[in-house]
């Protein structure tokens, strides 16, 4: 197959859009671009698919107005979204570029929304209706100000350097990812997850915030937490590995498993971070069939209450 070489549209570092339809012609023969009506202001429209990905582009070759299928221009070079089309039915991934915002970008995305792996400081100007998923990790991110309310699928923010959740959607079809950041509090959380939260590799001292009914699993080890208030009302698997609250429950439990942590959670057995509910902890231990601890090695650590 004989090899094209990417079209130069570079200028003064700004993108230089042709200027006639025949320049469009050329262009949209040069990247393989099927299926596409020109408009009076030279866009176009296309009513398949479009693949840039893997051209050293720094920038767009073409203004593009409305894509039917998805639009790649993934692993490329590019500094700026200027030419981006307004909507795109399928998805729109511009990951592995250098771009440090996302000006110029599509409005409404039907499909997934994917920026991950650039420079990205800010997600203003990203598009406010995405159908699918939403995905910025690996940026360098402190604030998630500006992104969609609702995202169908899911949203993952990980691998930035957030200290705070503000701005995040407020609806999130299935997961929500968050891990490997610099959050201290969980505040500004989804009001609803239909899938697993993941928090793992934060700062998070307190659940404070935190959405309270989640559809799948939980995962917040490797933090800092200290208790359990705040935990959510989970529908799968849970883990709290590598806390200080872990060990808490391994008190009481030495075989620890996400059933046995809701179970203790729902008991109430530990208050104000010191206390234990004598009664609590015996209907505890009889009702899932465990033995009781040491009692002595638990006074060492807290105040017991009969």
């Amino acid at each position: 197959m004989k090899h094209i070489k990417p079209y130069k549209i570079f200028e003064n570092n700004s993108p230089n859009f042709p200027t006639t339809k025949e320049g469009v012609i050329e262009v949209c023969e040069k990247y393989r671009i099927i299926d596409y009506t020109i408009n009076d202001d030279l866009s176009i429209d296309v009513g398949g698919y479009v693949n840039l990905a893997y051209k050293n582009l720094e920038h767009l070759p073409l203004k593009f107005n409305y894509i039917k299928g998805n639009f790649e221009c993934d692993y490329n070079q590019l500094v700026s979204l200027e030419g981006s089309p307004q909507t795109v039915d399928g998805d729109f991934d511009c990951s592995e570029n250098k771009l440090e915002t996302l000006k110029g970008c599509p409005q409404t995305v039907n499909g997934d929304f994917q920026c991950s792996y650039n420079q990205l400081v800010s997600l203003e100007g990203c598009p406010q209706t995405v159908g699918g998923s939403f995905a910025c990790l690996h940026n360098e991110l402190k604030t998630l100000k500006g992104c969609p309310q609702t995202v169908n699928g899911y949203f993952n923010c990980s691998t930035n350097h957030l200290e705070s959740l503000e701005g995040c959607p407020q609806t999130v079809g299935e997961q929500f990812l968050c891990y490997t950041n610099e959050l201290k509090s969980l505040e500004g959380s989804p009001q609803s997850v239909g899938k697993t939260f993941y928090c793992y590799n934060n700062k998070l001292k307190t659940l404070k915030g935190c959405t309270q009914i989640i559809g799948g699993g939980f995962n917040c080890e490797n933090n800092e937490l200290v208790d359990l208030e705040y935990f959510p009302e989970v529908s799968g698997d849970i883990d709290i590995k590598y806390n200080t609250v872990y060990l808490l429950v391994y008190t009481f439990i030495e075989n620890v498993d996400s059933f046995m942590i809701e179970d203790f959670i729902d008991y109430e057995i530990v208050r104000n971070r010191d206390t234990v509910m004598l009664d609590r902890l015996q209907t505890f231990i009889r009702d899932n069939d465990l033995e009781m601890p040491d009692l002595d090695k638990i006074k060492k650590r807290y105040k017991i209450i009969e």
